[in-house]
């Protein structure tokens, strides 16, 4: 065999020798099988819930990955617990909810456990994988199964000057309630300066809780009149189970509408005095100032002393005229007495009684 023939074939056997050798050593190298993933959800960790009348709603949210922390892909499988207590879970339903969402579910309590004595419920959530496996419970919400306190009937909202009073169906003993009031936009509604007001309005909706004897009804003293509000009036009752304070509320009443038009005259103007100024041909009037919020002006009226006429109003015409406590009668005629008084009014059009009369002249010159 020829010189070079012998040199190619030693570097052939010398190349498959590396060849074989690194697909060996390849081999040897092969990691185990991972096993397969569980794709179990994050438990949840906010779950909240509140009962009223005979219905608990749960709210939560959802997680975005599972214990792996692989990011979850579609509706996942989540199922409501309500325990008795200590007991086991009792499947109050289930849903389908997709990962991160806001979640919310509503327990219709069975009958059995909306009447007799408060006794403690407590609710968690599971979110299950596809062989209904799960990473362990949610977070604890402790309610209170039992008879809810009766839901407040005949709800109804009327207008007085002392603010807003609502009345209801009266039951004998104390409770506590809670008044919801939502401030009612009008998008149609002229904007109103914010001194032209009758009072300011209170945030668009609130809540006030009262612990009063129930007379069957209460009074909204923050509500300012010329707005429009709504209320709902629920009852309340508290009960502790082992540490938790646990509230219940009553179905909501239902929702009155009042449009809390101002008709409320502001108080009548007081101590009114009257100064005859002779060398500037006039009779100058002053009175204490009316302290209303929406007040808007006065009006001065005038009769002769000694008729029985009715008194002629002298301001001038515009409701708001005279916004200060005072007014210069420039029309009274010398030798002849007056019999005065003055009104208030406020931003509505609504105008006070007279204020108590004094007489006046100016004396001939």
């Amino acid at each position: 065999m020829p010189r070079s023939s012998m040199a190619a074939l030693a570097v052939f056997a010398s190349a498959a020798a590396v060849t074989a050798s690194l697909a060996l050593t390849g081999c040897g190298m092969e990691a185990s099988p991972m096993p397969p993933s569980l794709k179990l959800p994050e438990p949840v960790t906010d779950l909240s819930g509140s009962r009223a009348g005979n219905d608990v709603t749960l709210h939560w949210t959802m997680p975005k990955r599972d214990t792996e922390k692989v990011m979850l892909k579609g509706e996942q499988h989540a199922v409501i617990c309500r325990h008795l207590a200590d007991g086991p879970c009792q499947r109050a339903g289930e849903i389908l909810v997709a990962p991160q969402a806001k979640a919310s579910y509503t327990d219709h309590l069975p009958a059995d456990l909306v009447s007799g004595q408060a006794r403690l419920l407590v609710y968690t959530v599971e979110l299950k994988n596809h062989a209904g496996k799960d990473a362990g419970p949610s977070n604890k919400v402790y309610l209170a199964a039992g008879e809810a306190p009766a839901r407040v009937q005949n709800l109804d909202a009327h207008t007085s000057a002392d603010g807003i009073l609502l009345t209801w169906t009266q039951q004998p003993g104390s409770a506590t309630f809670r008044i919801h009031r939502e401030l009612v936009t009008d998008p149609k509604a002229k904007a109103v300066k914010p001194d032209e007001t009758a009072g300011t309005p209170a945030p668009d909706q609130q809540t006030l809780e009262l612990t009063i004897e129930d007379k069957g009804k209460a009074l909204d003293r923050d509500a300012a009149l010329d707005h429009t509000y709504k209320y709902e009036v629920d009852r309340v009752a508290h009960s502790s189970f082992s540490g938790h304070d646990i509230e219940t509320t009553s179905a909501p009443s239902a929702t009155v509408t009042l449009d809390a038009r101002d008709v409320f005259p502001p108080h009548t103007p007081t101590d009114l005095q009257a100064v005859p100024d002779a060398d500037a041909g006039s009779v100058d009037l002053s009175w204490s100032p009316n302290t209303d919020a929406d007040i808007a002006g006065y009006r001065v009226y005038r009769r002769d002393a000694g008729s029985s006429t009715a008194p002629v109003r002298i301001s001038p015409a515009a409701a708001d005229a005279v916004v200060s406590p005072s007014f210069r009668d420039t029309t009274a005629k010398p030798g002849q007495r007056y019999i005065y008084s003055v009104s208030a009014i406020d931003h509505d059009g609504n105008e006070s009684t007279r204020s108590a009369e004094v007489e006046e002249g100016l004396p001939q010159p």
